[in-house]
């Protein structure tokens, strides 16, 4: 019971520092870039991989409230989490334009950034709603032992129940 309360109170935190600590460390790292730098390319990348990592926390936050209090998830939880997931789909796609349309007119500095950063927000995409990819504790490695394939995420998990407790 207190080890599973403690990963939660961990993967929020760890969620939320990352989305206020990479941008930092992301913009020491852009400072020292000579030339001229995509400033929009890189920023609404970031920003975006905050966001996604916000949302996470909050979820992490949410199960760790439900778990501790031995109550659901909040009625409104499955709307906000539905509209996260359409929103992030839509800007995923809108960055990729961006970066498309961009293509020839910035450094492949700024390309190489922008695209991993990306790749990291569809990384987490693909964590919180769909698979989960992070596999760091002894009893996940022993799932995908087992069974040979990518556990469904928590959060994917989460929003199916409470669309069944629903109907």
């Amino acid at each position: 019971m207190q080890s599973i309360q403690g990963r939660m109170k961990y993967l929020r935190t760890a969620e939320a520092f990352c989305a206020f600590f990479l941008p930092l460390i992301f913009w020491l790292d852009w400072r020292k870039t000579e030339g001229p730098v995509a400033w929009d390319l890189r920023i609404a990348t970031t920003v975006m991989m905050s966001f996604i990592l916000l949302q996470g926390a909050l979820y992490w936050h949410l199960k760790l409230r439900s778990f501790t209090l031995h109550q659901p998830l909040p009625a409104w939880f499955r709307h906000l989490y539905n509209t996260f997931k359409y929103i992030n789909v839509l800007l995923i796609a809108a960055l990729m334009l961006l970066i498309a349309n961009r293509y020839a007119a910035v450094t492949t500095e700024d390309l190489w950034w922008s695209g991993c950063v990306l790749a990291l927000v569809v990384a987490e995409q693909i964590n919180y709603f769909h698979y989960q990819l992070m596999y760091d504790t002894r009893g996940a490695f022993s799932y995908l032992r087992r069974h040979r394939r990518l556990r469904e995420a928590a959060l994917a998990l989460d929003l199916k129940r409470s669309r069944m407790n629903t109907m």
